[in-house]
């Protein structure tokens, strides 16, 4: 007679191949897996590189901040040298009472480093203003005029000539009591007309062209 084994029995082939084959992966899941490992690879490129491109846009700005400073820097330490070896012709103001503004407006420059020439009398053109600039090396000139006005008032002009070009370069005017009005144009002087002063002085420091020959005497026939 054919006996059954049960207990002990060895298990059959076909039972080892399923029970291999629900223990190893499937190739879906394989390639399931290599992807998920790619994508935290790259995730963690991308994590590192964030930092070093932030670090290298903080220091592209950092270093951009420094030029326009340093740049800043420069042209306001040019500009301040220019005023120093600035010089201005300030003329005669017309009206009554005008010495005393004139003399409150010559403080006012001075007391900017501004080297005054308060002798040197006006000219009639723009050409003479423009060669005596040349002659005498004048960053500017200034000549003004002083109005009295009824309840002790007083209005006060004051303009700005380029000593390169010789012409206008702007004008302003105060308005107040006739006895406080020098006070007040040596007070607001600087601030209302600075800018006008500088750029007259840094130009005075380039070179000047030209614009006359020179005068040639005839004294005779040579021998």
């Amino acid at each position: 007679m054919l006996s059954l084994r049960i207990c002990g029995s060895s298990p059959s082939p076909v039972a080892s191949a399923r029970s291999h084959a629900s223990t190893q992966p499937g190739p879906h899941r394989l390639v399931l897996a290599l992807l998920a490992l790619a994508v935290a690879i790259g995730a963690a490129s991308t994590v590192e590189a964030a930092p070093r491109r932030a670090k290298s846009h903080a220091k592209t700005k950092h270093s951009s901040r420094a030029s326009t400073r340093a740049a800043a820097k420069a042209k306001a330490d040019g500009a301040g040298g220019a005023l120093a070896e600035g010089k201005v012709a300030v003329f005669a103001f017309q009206g009554e009472d005008t010495y005393s503004v004139r003399d409150h407006v010559i403080q006012a420059l001075t007391d900017r480093g501004i080297k005054v020439e308060a002798a040197i009398p006006p000219v009639d053109t723009t050409e003479q203003y423009r060669d005596m600039g040349a002659v005498m090396n004048l960053a500017a000139y200034v000549h003004g005029h002083v109005k009295e006005l009824p309840a002790d008032h007083a209005v006060a002009t004051i303009v700005i000539r380029s000593g390169v070009t010789g012409k206008k370069l702007t004008s302003v005017t105060f308005t107040g009591y006739r006895r406080g009005l020098p006070y007040d144009v040596e007070e607001k002087l600087w601030q209302r007309l600075g800018p006008a002063f500088r750029r007259a002085c840094v130009e005075a420091t380039k070179p000047r062209p030209h614009h006359n020959k020179p005068m040639v005497i005839e004294a005779g026939t040579p021998l």
